[in-house]
């Protein structure tokens, strides 16, 4: 359905329901995808996922999650200190990752240590009731 197909009435609705949604938490859903990407070019968990492993791609991930965080920081409320721990995670898996890939070059046999175990932070969680177009 497109906005053409809603009428008059179903499209202001829609502009509150959107409205009504807290700044913060639009910003805190942005950065989920993020940091599903960053996990997933870093090839974790390696046992399952080394073949999508893109360091640069991590790294521009990882960057951007730091990045927005950055700028929003002490506004974003409650989820904040789980993204601010997810990143720190990623700076960590990163770094580890690189080591182990500078060690052991493409075509040796040998895995990369595991990741830390991160703790339940609640980011990889149901969304948090925002209306995504597409999703009823």
């Amino acid at each position: 359905m497109s906005e053409q197909d809603l009428t008059p009435d179903q499209l202001e609705q829609l502009r509150e329901q959107l409205a009504s949604v807290p700044a913060g938490e639009v910003v805190a859903e942005a950065a989920v995808p993020l940091i599903t990407m960053a996990q997933i070019r870093l090839g974790l968990p390696p046992e399952q996922h080394a073949r999508f492993r893109d360091l640069e791609s991590a790294r521009l991930l990882v960057d951007a999650l730091g990045g927005l965080l950055a700028a929003t920081e002490g506004r974003l409320g409650a989820p904040e200190p789980s993204l601010r721990n997810a990143l720190a995670n990623l700076r960590l898996a990163f770094a580890e990752v690189a080591a182990h890939a500078q060690d052991h070059p493409a075509g040796e046999e040998s895995a990369p240590p595991p990741p830390p175990e991160p703790e339940d932070s609640g980011i990889l969680r149901p969304p948090s009731g925002l209306w995504v177009p597409g999703q009823d």
